[in-house]
């Protein structure tokens, strides 16, 4: 059931990809107004489908391990960097982020 919203939303951004990005100079002042309001339209029957299908729990909690898996990609990634600030604090940086970003995913994915 989630597979039909995620192709609509899917065709939606691919049309207004080559739509507006790749035919960029040869618009026809006639057709493609047409062509992005149904590319659109596509896009927000799409993500009202997969978002009416998908209740409030599941939402929430895919938002917490996005949220957690950013948090840890900072921390292992852009942390240990900022010598200056936080010297000898490089190792816990990297250690806390590796288990949030664990975390994260696990959450995320499943």
């Amino acid at each position: 059931m989630e597979l039909i919203p995620a192709l609509m939303i899917g065709l939606g951004l691919f049309l207004i990809y080559i739509i507006v990005i790749k035919n960029h100079k040869t618009f026809d002042d006639f057709r493609v107004p047409k062509n992005v309001i149904f590319a659109l339209i596509l896009i927000g029957v799409g993500g009202y489908l997969l978002f009416s299908s998908i209740s409030s729990a599941v939402l929430m909690k895919k938002l917490i391990g996005l949220i957690l898996t950013l948090l840890g990609f900072f921390l292992v990634f852009k942390f240990p960097y900022m010598n200056e600030y936080n010297r000898g604090f490089e190792v816990t940086g990297i250690f806390f982020g590796v288990i949030i970003l664990i975390v994260g995913l696990i959450v995320l994915i499943f």
